[in-house]
């Protein structure tokens, strides 16, 4: 009797975990398909364009190429085959034009080499002269993360090395949020390279990842507790930083004190496994690209030829607060796959993509 009792037990405990998993990564899902306008892809970038910010003017720098050390052997023969490096593009939203440049990166400070260079995270800040600084996530290839730092240079369509970062709480870097010309908050949304720990991770939900702070000195840790901490952006005013947690299909917002720690706000739940955050430069808003579907998106990174939808969030934001959800955009995989990144400037929508096509559409739609 006993030993029916425990298997029984047993079996009732498997079946709510095949449950869970299944509900968890979306096998019962379906949405319907819609764009807020005519859409098309963009013109002169290569597969990938994980990230982008924008500065106020609408100029749009991207990262392409993204190689993380615990990506499967069939993302490492894909990327082969199709030529894909690290590469930073330029798009101007003024030009209406769904077409970027390419940048080229010149200077090798604190030892960075360009052909090891796979951008990742980006953010940006305006300096007092009005220069745009940008610091990009750089996953080497030996296996070690940094944080570099690039002034533009507009006349030459170049991007400067000027400096990089590197400390022992880089676990497994995501995204970079500036607050000055040197310092920045920064994402892990790892403990890091290994593939296994990532699964585990993934499956169990473990709130391992941290937010750190680097005050220009010294590195802090600044809030903790996270289930994969992805995308970071900071309001306009500076008082708020949100944090997309992907794993948890949720934003964390957090106030931002005087000494640069963050403290829980909100929680809102956006039901997407979401990836990065903008922040709308005129309204406060947050622009949300992110993957709907799980087993759909996992068999995606598995196997890149795997087509996966696409999914883009608009977030009203009043006093810091999250208020309602908006879909912009939703798309089965054929037109782009595995979004992670989108905004909207001058009634047009970017979005970008882990390792697929970018794509730029009209908005048509009041917002």
């Amino acid at each position: 009797m006993l030993v029916k009792l425990v298997v029984g037990s047993l079996f009732l405990f498997l079946l709510q975990m095949v449950l869970r998993t299944a509900y968890y990564m979306g096998y019962h899902l379906h949405y319907n398909q819609h764009y807020p306008g005519k859409c098309e892809q963009v013109k002169g970038i290569s597969l990938g364009s994980e990230n982008f910010y924008t500065f106020k003017d609408g100029l749009t720098f991207i990262t392409s190429g993204l190689a993380v050390q615990n990506q499967t052997a069939h993302t490492r023969e894909y990327m082969v085959k199709h030529n894909i490096v690290g590469r930073m593009y330029l798009f101007d939203f003024n030009k209406n034009k769904a077409k970027v440049e390419e940048l080229s990166i010149v200077g090798s400070n604190g030892g960075f080499n360009v052909k090891l260079f796979r951008p990742h995270g980006i953010g940006g800040w305006l300096d007092k002269s009005g220069k745009k600084i940008l610091f990009v996530v750089n996953h080497e290839e030996q296996g070690v993360d940094y944080i570099e730092k690039f002034d533009f240079i507009p006349e030459n369509k170049q991007l400067k090395h000027v400096k990089r970062y590197r400390d022992d709480t880089m676990l497994l870097l995501n995204d970079v949020q500036p607050t000055s010309e040197d310092s920045f908050f920064f994402t892990n949304y790892g403990t890091g390279p290994s593939l296994f720990m990532m699964k585990v991770q993934i499956l169990c939900r473990m709130e391992w990842s941290t937010v750190v702070y680097f005050d220009g000195s010294n590195y802090k840790i600044v809030l903790d507790g996270l289930a994969m901490a992805n995308g970071i952006a900071m309001s306009n005013d500076g008082r708020y930083v949100y944090i997309a947690t992907t794993i948890s299909h949720d934003i964390v917002v957090t106030e931002r004190k005087t000494n640069n720690d963050l403290i829980r706000k909100q929680v809102y739940p956006v039901y997407s496994f979401v990836d990065n955050i903008i922040v709308d430069s005129r309204t406060d808003n947050l622009y949300i690209a992110g993957h709907p579907i799980g087993h759909q998106i996992s068999l995606h990174l598995e196997k890149p030829d795997y087509r996966a939808p696409s999914q883009v969030l608009m977030l009203y934001v009043k006093d810091g607060n999250i208020t309602k959800t908006r879909e912009l955009f939703y798309d089965d995989g054929d037109l782009i796959t595995g979004s992670t990144v989108a905004n909207v400037f001058n009634s047009k929508l970017l979005i970008g993509s882990i390792i697929d096509t970018t794509v730029l559409c009209d908005v048509n739609i009041p917002l």
